[in-house]
């Protein structure tokens, strides 16, 4: 093999290594970091949950009905979802639900739930809520929604579980094409 060949494969075999050396270290870094605070005690415009996740409307629901905020959007539901069929799988009062919960349809990713939810802020005139969704998925969607909404004071309030490391992996990628893409448009 010609020499400048060799030397050109060497330089990508160690920008290989140092890419996926880089990526373990910050997806590391990710883990432990992931956020674990609550908004329990917070008092703010509106509560919004994100579908998707397993206990993420539950953890809403009790939000809102220990008085939280007033109001509350489930965004990315599914268009044939109804208030009824969510007060039932939840165990929650259809009048809570008829009073001061909204569903929003139009999101079919975390995207779209940023721009979902800063519509419904506008239409709601909301300067403060409580973001939930789940711990792993809480970095990448707060760089979305305070992208959306820059007027708007976002808390986090993470929902734990017991994720799959390569779920966690994939959900780390999308984290750091996130972080680059709002870099670079920012």
């Amino acid at each position: 093999m010609p020499k400048a060949k060799s030397s050109k494969l060497r330089v990508l075999v160690k920008a290989t290594i140092y890419l996926c050396v880089a990526w373990l270290l910050g997806f590391g870094l990710y883990f432990i970091q992931l956020p674990k605070n609550s908004a329990k005690d917070e008092r703010v415009d509106a509560i919004v949950v994100l579908t998707g996740g397993a206990g993420r409307l539950e953890e809403g629901l009790a939000l809102l009905e220990h008085g939280a905020a007033k109001r509350m959007l489930i965004s990315g539901v599914n268009p044939v979802v109804k208030s009824d069929e969510l007060s039932a799988l939840t165990g929650t009062e259809q009048a809570l639900f008829n009073c001061c919960v909204d569903l929003g349809k139009a999101a079919l990713n975390t995207e779209g739930n940023a721009l979902e939810t800063a519509e419904w802020t506008l239409e709601n005139k909301v300067s403060t809520l409580i973001l939930v969704t789940a711990d792993y998925h809480m970095p990448r969607t707060l760089i979305l929604f305070e992208a959306a909404m820059p007027d708007v004071m976002i808390i986090a309030h993470p929902v734990s579980g017991e994720w799959p490391l390569l779920f966690l992996a994939k959900e780390y990628s999308k984290y750091i094409v996130t972080l680059v893409r709002h870099a670079a448009y920012s």
